[in-house]
């Protein structure tokens, strides 16, 4: 992203130019022969990579065990940071077309963040402007908003931001007893982080302080976590789900937290809508401000499960 955004078709090419974290450096040409149509895209990705947590036998057909036993190192492919390094190990484990069918024994091992910010990086390599964001989603479960990465790209046609979701897939889907078109989600089914936050903050969110990952990170904390995270997105850093700073660690308040959350909610919404100023400012802030910031000589720390989750990996 660069400063000469003064119109919305500025903002438009803004989120069609490749990131740090979205560019796919010598492999784009693993893209070039790949389909514009968003719910094959969707497909392909599924294709390449897995989720964590929906490993095991009676759904995939493999474990994490048969994973390890074989060398893979799942801790490290799980905390990759960039699609450059994603593909790269996507690359090793079979070196194919991305369409050309591998099995779940081969397709790399990721969180939501990953499904989302894979497809990105496609549709921005074909010149279609797209973003990946953070929030909660409210169809998967809807007695519980789950905390969620989704894919939002411009639909030309229809001059809108449409979301997708690239992980659900038909193992997914039949489990969840999805009904919902996830490659193009209806308003309201997701609430990205100035969504979730100002719902919390209105108490149109009914039992707020559960959302999240209660203790530590719950309630309001966890909305200003999903706030940060969807802020640095769109200014464009896409950090892995493990990886904060600033006021977006849910141990970090302080004076003056509660007016800069509020200008977050307040650029991020005019961006929604495509709004120079808001982008133009929000990307400033990200650049400048101490609490958003990225740190000098930060790095995304290493990732491991937490001991409650009992994942030996």
């Amino acid at each position: 992203m660069h400063n000469a955004i003064s119109t919305a078709d500025h903002v438009l090419a803004a989120f069609g130019r490749q990131t740090e974290n979205s560019n796919p450096g010598g492999f784009g040409a693993l893209y070039d022969a790949l389909p514009d149509d968003t719910p094959e895209l969707c497909r392909i990705v599924q294709n390449c990579v897995l989720h964590l947590f929906w490993i095991r036998e009676a759904t995939y057909g493999i474990t994490l065990a048969q994973l390890k036993a074989s060398g893979r190192h799942l801790c490290e492919e799980f905390g990759y940071s960039t699609i450059e390094e994603r593909l790269r190990s996507i690359v090793a484990l079979k070196d194919s077309p991305l369409a050309e069918a591998r099995p779940a024994t081969l397709r790399n091992v990721v969180c939501c963040r990953d499904f989302a910010l894979l497809l990105v990086s496609i549709l921005r390599h074909k010149g279609i402007p797209a973003r990946v964001r953070t929030g909660v989603a409210l169809y998967l479960d809807p007695s519980h908003p789950e905390d969620h990465y989704v894919t939002e790209f411009w639909k030309t046609a229809e001059r809108r931001w449409q979301l997708a979701d690239p992980q659900i897939d038909t193992v997914q889907r039949k489990a969840m007893r999805l009904t919902v078109d996830t490659t193009d989600l209806p308003p309201g089914s997701f609430l990205t982080g100035w969504q979730l936050l100002d719902a919390m903050r209105s108490g149109a969110l009914q039992n707020a302080d559960r959302v999240g990952f209660p203790p530590a990170n719950a309630g309001l904390t966890y909305g200003r976590n999903k706030l940060f995270a969807d802020f640095v997105s769109l200014t464009g850093r896409e950090i892995p789900v493990h990886a904060w700073w600033g006021i977006g660690k849910p141990e970090s308040v302080e004076p003056g937290d509660s007016a800069l959350l509020d200008r977050m909610i307040a650029l991020l919404r005019g961006i929604d809508q495509n709004d120079p100023a808001a982008l133009n400012e929000a990307l400033h802030l990200a650049a400048t401000h101490p609490r958003l910031r990225m740190p000098d000589g930060y790095l995304v720390p290493p990732w491991a499960p937490e001991p409650g989750w009992g994942l030996d990996i």
